[in-house]
């Protein structure tokens, strides 16, 4: 990472080799001098004899002098010799540190072990060296980041306890709050209420007037219990609320009922309850006497292997294969569906460019078993599978570890799945996406005119 060679700089600029000096230089240097100079006087006082004749007091002079440069010479090679002992201690000090430091403190040898060298010594150096101070953990956090970041891969990453946790709560199902569905409408430089969650305490049909979408969503989050004081327009009329927080379940299957058609919108498969409310929504389909479904799955990111797997039994034939799962050493295992709860029903999928990873394998499953009509725009192209592995600290890595491909063991990684009727959006409808009603959405339109001619 480093691509130069790092030199200490004085005080006016010049580079200075630390490595010449040692810690102490310039202060050996001075200690060197002045020992030189009081062996030399030294010397020619204990030589010097009172004679009248000048030709052997030259002598003397002659020897003296010699003898005290040989004996200052021989004094400097001792302290550079004892400053170069010193430096060279604690360097082997600091190896050693290393090595036999814990893991937690220095990474481990092995086969990695000269790289790991580096890298104790690199963050020793900013420990020591950095001006402004570094945070250790925070170093370590970077390295780990770092590290994963290196791979090259979009969906691999590490995260550290804080955002682990938060990772897993969002995925729980429930979240506090007022339980509305929002999104930022040009038209009226406003936040506008779209959709209300079952059970929740908002109040309905209501735009909400903010400055920006992300600090207003923000301020309606709080702590269960507590009330929220909404200013909101509807129409030409303005009001001023109070909703009170309460513990919401997420809802990411949306049943209504078109004519004789069940309009599911699956927003989701990340979370764990997205299967009971899927087959709940397919249950008062049956009781309201829908003929075909249609499921949206336009926007959906993707989420949770196993939910979308058991989404799929749903729908699926027994006894029928899912997926293949490929792994790093190209080991190619199936999921296949375990109930016969097969939907004998005309289906269509609605989906576009932000239909993702297990939305893409839904999509593919029904496409390749002939049961639905894909409709709308060539999907995300997302057709690897991420695994999730906690770390004792807290923290987690997750890493692409597989490849996975529908049923037909096409894979759509960086293609995506082309719709059999393919409707575009404008750009207009598509800034306006969740504010457009149904007459307005010709992609859902064209969709239920699909299931039409499939009925007949």
């Amino acid at each position: 990472m480093l691509k130069k060679e790092r030199k200490r700089s004085s005080p006016d600029g010049n580079a200075e080799n630390v490595a010449a000096y040692g810690a102490d230089g310039p202060e050996t240097a001075e200690q060197t001098a002045n020992g030189q100079e009081s062996l030399e006087q030294e010397l020619t006082k204990k030589s010097a004899k009172p004679k009248k004749s000048s030709k052997p007091m030259k002598s003397v002079r002659r020897v003296s002098l010699a003898g005290a440069v040989f004996f200052a010479l021989l004094f400097a090679f001792g302290v550079f010799l004892a400053t170069f002992t010193a430096m060279s201690v604690r360097l082997d000090a600091a190896v050693d540190e290393a090595k036999s430091a814990s893991p937690g403190d220095s990474p481990p040898g092995g086969e990695y072990g000269e790289y790991y060298e580096k890298l104790n010594g690199l963050l020793s150096y900013i420990g020591e060296e950095y001006v402004r101070g570094a945070d250790e953990e925070a170093l370590w956090d970077g390295v780990y980041a770092g590290l994963l970041e290196a791979v090259g891969d979009p969906y691999s990453e590490y995260m550290t306890a804080d955002e682990y946790a938060a990772y897993t709560a969002e995925r729980s199902g429930n979240y506090v709050g007022i339980g509305v569905h929002v999104t930022f409408d040009q038209s009226q430089d406003a936040i506008a209420v779209y959709r209300v969650a079952p059970g929740s305490p908002a109040v309905e049909d209501v735009a909400v007037s903010a400055a920006t979408y992300n600090e207003a969503v923000a301020l309606v989050a709080g702590e269960e219990g507590t009330d929220v004081s909404l200013t909101v327009r509807r129409g030409e009329e303005t009001l001023d609320l109070s909703v009170t927080r309460a513990k919401v379940e997420a809802r990411n299957v949306l049943y209504e009922k078109l004519g004789d058609t069940a309009y599911l919108s699956i927003l989701s498969f990340s979370e764990s309850n997205v299967t009971e409310q899927f087959r709940n929504a397919l249950e008062t389909a049956k009781q309201d006497g829908c003929t075909s479904y249609l499921f949206d799955l336009r926007n959906n990111p993707g989420g949770n292997l196993d939910v979308v797997c058991a989404v799929l039994d749903e729908l699926l034939p027994a006894n029928q294969t899912i997926l293949h799962i490929i792994d790093a050493q190209g080991n190619d295992r199936t999921r296949e569906t375990e109930t016969d709860t097969f939907l004998d029903a005309p289906m269509a999928v609605l989906c576009n460019g932000n239909t993702a990873s297990a939305a893409e394998l839904f999509t593919a499953d029904l496409r390749d078993y002939e049961l639905a009509t894909i409709v709308g725009e060539t999907t995300y192209g997302k057709g690897t599978m991420q695994t999730i592995s906690a770390l004792s600290d807290g923290s987690a890595v997750k890493l692409t570890s597989d490849f996975y491909n529908p049923a037909s063991n096409v894979s759509y990684d960086g293609v995506g799945i082309r719709p059999d009727v393919e409707v575009k959006l404008t750009a207009e409808q598509s800034a306006r996406f969740y504010l457009l009603s149904h007459e307005e959405d010709p992609q859902l339109q064209a969709a239920l005119k699909a299931l039409e001619t499939a009925a007949d």
